[in-house]
């Protein structure tokens, strides 16, 4: 391993909560995610350019995922699953989400090399539709976590 990579991954380490498949988890190490797998539409997930090919491949299960349910919920009940069901409104707030990230993402310069926070809930009033760009540093010398 390239000691660049090495020394990411320790300061990482020290500045997230966790590394995930599609990105980063920046939530503070004293609080805890009460959000299971819903990092999409979390203020505390980032993601860069390297995670778009997996967030393309997310975004199309997710879409066939939802078009099969639709299908078997009208052909058990005789009618369309509402769009105000609890897990269809979920699956369609994450995919708005992956596209508001895929969009984000596409629009930074290639090799800008820094992360995108918070881009799946631009919808939100509070964001004026603004990706929040983060870089992650290593952390300045000092005191070691335990």
């Amino acid at each position: 391993m390239d000691r660049h990579d090495l020394l990411e991954l320790v300061n990482l380490d020290r500045r997230t909560d966790r590394v995930l498949p599609n990105g980063y988890c920046l939530l503070p190490p004293t609080k805890t995610c009460e959000r299971g797998n819903a990092c999409h539409t979390c203020d505390h997930f980032a993601t860069d350019r390297s995670y778009l090919p997996d967030i393309a491949r997310q975004l199309a299960e997710t879409e066939a995922l939802v078009a099969a349910r639709k299908d078997q919920h009208l052909a058990r009940h005789g009618e369309a699953m509402a769009p105000t069901n609890v897990w269809l409104s979920q699956r369609l707030a994450e995919m708005d989400a992956m596209r508001r990230e895929i969009a984000a993402l596409e629009n930074q310069p290639a090799g800008a090399g820094c992360a995108v926070r918070g881009a799946g809930v631009l919808g939100r009033p509070a964001y004026n539709n603004t990706p929040v760009a983060v870089t992650l540093r290593p952390s300045p010398p000092g005191p070691s976590r335990p």
